[in-house]
């Protein structure tokens, strides 16, 4: 089953041209584990219908022809449970595996909702935020240093993050975490991710460059060494993405892998995609899964690009 919406977004060509056109390389994004083993909460066990078969025909609607490829995907090859979205922000179309998918932990992207946090309440209700905290968002957007994260969290009351975002842009699945210690906790869905960055673009522009050019500038590993070279960073012939990706494991021997952002040469498309796998130590598997729904969206979307250019 998949939700479907329509709504005006802006263009984006004049938001992502000198960070992504200018590099013309497929830039890294990133995230850090947060916990492995010491987390004692429960993992959330989706229950969405991605790997259910599709019932009539496929939309013509690249938004949703894009998710039904992922979907077949997913149920093509298994082992993966996922909750994914794709908006065009040329139509406004968006897509969502459900209308209320259950929430995944958020990983490293709760980097972006406490950086969205951080920087809309500068903006809107005179938060104190110097250059060097401006610098720590950098590192946790770009890097994803878990220590700038850290000192974020602490800083500027990152446990309510979630409860003031949801607030004020419209998200209905993302919650702090149980353990405010564990930062990586905080729940998510792809439709919420998809708002987000919505959101994201609506910015003043000094405020969405910001988040769009710290993504931009990441290096290919996070500061933790973990390579971010799967999902929408995968290696392309073609095109190039702005994504924040997103991993942890594993009390349970559950890991979460995630991988959302912007896609397309001129950002045109929001891509959001979240997965529960069991762990595997080398992280290859749940990678090359993935990726491999990663693919099945891009080929979709390629071919958009192609009959707008």
């Amino acid at each position: 089953m998949f939700a479907r919406s329509t709504s005006a977004a802006p263009p984006l060509r004049t938001v992502v041209a000198a960070s992504l056109i200018a590099a013309q390389i497929l830039v890294a994004a990133s995230v850090g584990a947060v916990v492995c083993g010491s987390a004692r909460a429960a993992a959330p066990v989706p229950t969405n219908s991605l790997l259910m078969a599709p019932s009539g025909p496929v939309s013509a609607d690249h938004s949703f022809a894009a998710l039904a490829a992922a979907q077949a995907t997913a149920t093509a090859g298994g082992g993966i449970d996922l909750d994914a979205a794709v908006l065009d922000t040329t139509t406004g179309v968006s897509a969502s595996t459900t209308p209320a998918p259950v929430p995944m932990f958020a990983a490293s992207l709760a980097k972006l909702v406490v950086t969205v946090d951080v920087i809309d309440r500068r903006r809107d209700d005179d938060l104190v935020v110097g250059e060097p905290d401006l610098e720590l968002l950098r590192r946790a957007l770009g890097p994803s240093d878990d220590l700038a994260m850290n000192e974020l969290w602490e800083r500027f009351d990152g446990q309510g993050a979630a409860a003031r975002v949801s607030a004020r842009v419209g998200l209905v699945g993302t919650t702090a975490p149980v353990d405010p210690s564990y930062w990586g906790q905080m729940t998510t869905t792809a439709a919420d991710l998809a708002t987000l960055y919505r959101h994201v673009i609506s910015m003043p522009e000094m405020d969405r460059d910001m988040i769009i050019g710290a993504l931009a500038a990441a290096p290919p590993v996070a500061t933790d060494g973990f390579a971010q070279d799967f999902g929408l960073l995968a290696p392309r012939q073609v095109g190039i993405a702005v994504a924040k990706q997103g991993w942890m494991c594993c009390d349970d021997q559950t890991s979460y892998l995630h991988s959302a952002g912007l896609v397309g040469d001129d950002g045109r498309f929001v891509v959001v995609l979240l997965s529960r796998q069991q762990f595997d130590q080398d992280w290859q598997p749940e990678r090359d899964r993935l990726t491999a729904l990663a693919a099945a969206v891009y080929e979709v979307l390629d071919q958009a690009s192609d009959v707008m250019n």
